[in-house]
């Protein structure tokens, strides 16, 4: 029964000093000071604010920019076969169509050729309509694709 006695007590005198009191700050302390500095950020009193980050920071930035991630989506696959046939196949569709990014994928035993990076299968469906005419056995599939904003 004493423990919890002095356990309670504990805990209520170090909620009660833990508690800050409002009337320690005046009203010189805001943020209309000369120049105070919070995480590496400066606020300058014309209105600049300057950031000082770590160059390690910008690496991983341009690192991700090149190198987006992959989520799940669709891709148009029109073709799949031989190395030498699915060359020829981008080439073609590049010529005929240059507004969807155009891949070959190896999956053993074959090459496929893959169109587009489509979020939902109804935007996939619409470009397949788009080049049945040239593609008959064009179908939508889903796969990983680049995330792009």
């Amino acid at each position: 029964m004493r423990l919890i006695l002095i356990l309670v007590g504990v805990f209520i005198i170090s909620g009660v000093s833990a508690q800050d009191d409002w009337r320690l700050y005046s009203t010189e302390d805001s943020a209309d000071q000369q120049n105070f500095k919070t995480d590496s950020v400066y606020h300058i009193p014309d209105g600049n604010v300057v950031v000082f980050s770590d160059q390690r920071i910008d690496t991983l930035l341009a690192y991700v920019n090149d190198n987006p991630p992959l989520i799940n989506g669709y891709r148009i696959q029109i073709f799949f076969g031989g190395r030498s046939s699915a060359e020829n196949k981008k080439a073609e569709f590049l010529r005929r169509y240059s507004e969807w990014p155009i891949y070959i994928v190896w999956q053993q035993p074959d090459f496929k050729v893959q169109v587009g990076d489509f979020i939902s299968k109804i935007q996939a469906e619409k470009v397949q309509h788009e080049i049945i005419s040239a593609y008959p056995n064009a179908y939508p599939i889903y796969t990983k694709i680049k995330f792009s904003e």
